[in-house]
């Protein structure tokens, strides 16, 4: 007998209200969540925001001020403090100091530099110093820095380690140097200032007086004095005749300085002396006294004893009597001193 098959009850539909209960359930435990989610993600972010509020933005400074002054040194441009605020803090002007130490570090530790405040420009002139007798106060401070290496002397003087400059090119850039370096010792050696024709005639020795490796002559010292390394001083003198001198500049008595001009002449004389302990001696002395590091030892103990007795006075009760006495023997001490000059002279 064939096999009959039961066909089974069908099942009864389902109410509409329950199925659009549960459509409507779906969606709404999504939403839940995803609203979970978010609200936790963002709790997130405001607590690791709160906990450093400035610690992303501090290190994001502290990138730019090193690449500003990476971008200054490369065109020997002073990084003044004026740019920083505007290019680097923006609105955190009070950030200054945390993101000046962290670039330090930072120059330090990955390229070997440090930013070294330049000195402040000297009141030479007549004019300058009525012009600043006339201003109410003076700023100690002259708001700019440079990056100077912080390598040893070895590894600096060694060209494999840190060669010049491959920007234009290594000829230029080395040339360049030499020249300013050249140009800094006579000024230095020839007590600091230096007139315009002497200089003339000091380039017209070395051949320099029309052309260098660099540009026309003119145009070497128009760039040096705009980037610092010397300064070109206009004054007239008693006669109503115009006086012009050249004087290093603050970029040149920091960048080579003292040292700078001292390894010149050293490495100048170096085949003559042959090791010589007593003309090496009598060299440095030469050097020393050419450069009035002598005199400035001498002043800046003076100075210093001044500064003391002052001090002296101030916690004392006879202030009027001890400051005249005081005066009367540093006239002596400068007359005995203006003696010995004379005499060593």
């Amino acid at each position: 007998m064939p096999l009959i098959r039961k066909r089974r009850a069908p099942s009864p539909p389902a109410s509409p209200s329950a199925s659009s209960s549960s459509d409507i359930e779906g969606p709404r435990q999504r939403r839940r969540q995803n609203s979970a989610g978010s609200n936790g993600s963002q709790t997130y972010e405001e607590t690791s925001t709160q906990a450093n509020p400035e610690g992303t933005s501090t290190a994001q400074m502290v990138k730019k001020m090193v690449r500003l002054a990476l971008a200054c040194e490369y065109a020997r441009v002073p990084i003044r403090r004026a740019d920083v605020g505007a290019k680097v803090l923006g609105q955190h002007s009070r950030q200054f100091k945390p993101v000046f130490e962290g670039a330090q570090r930072e120059l330090r530790n990955v390229f070997g530099m440090e930013m070294t405040e330049l000195p402040i420009k000297e009141k030479i002139t007549i004019t300058q110093r009525r012009a600043a007798q006339k201003t109410e106060k003076t700023s100690a401070s002259s708001k700019a820095d440079i990056l100077t290496s912080i390598l040893p002397s070895k590894y600096r003087a060694n060209p494999t380690i840190l060669p010049p400059p491959k920007v234009p090119t290594s000829h230029i850039e080395s040339s360049y140097v030499g020249l300013y370096t050249f140009l800094i010792a006579l000024i230095s050696l020839s007590g600091g200032s230096v007139p315009e024709a002497k200089l003339e005639r000091y380039l017209r020795r070395a051949n320099a007086d029309q052309y260098t490796p660099i540009d026309k002559t003119e145009k070497l010292l128009q760039r040096l004095c705009k980037e610092g390394y010397l300064v070109r001083l206009k004054d007239n003198g008693g006669g109503g005749e115009e006086v012009v001198e050249y004087m290093v500049g603050p970029r040149g008595s920091l960048e080579v300085g003292n040292d700078g001009v001292m390894g010149l002449v050293k490495t100048v004389y170096e085949g003559e002396i042959n090791g010589d302990a007593a003309q090496d001696e009598e060299l440095e002395a030469k050097m020393r006294k050419s450069l009035g590091l002598e005199e400035k030892k001498r002043q800046k103990e003076k100075d210093s004893q001044r500064a003391a007795r002052r001090e002296a006075n101030k916690g004392s009760g006879d202030g009027r009597g001890r400051t005249r006495q005081n005066a009367a023997e540093e006239e002596e001490e400068d007359d005995d001193q203006d003696e010995e000059d004379t005499d060593d002279d």
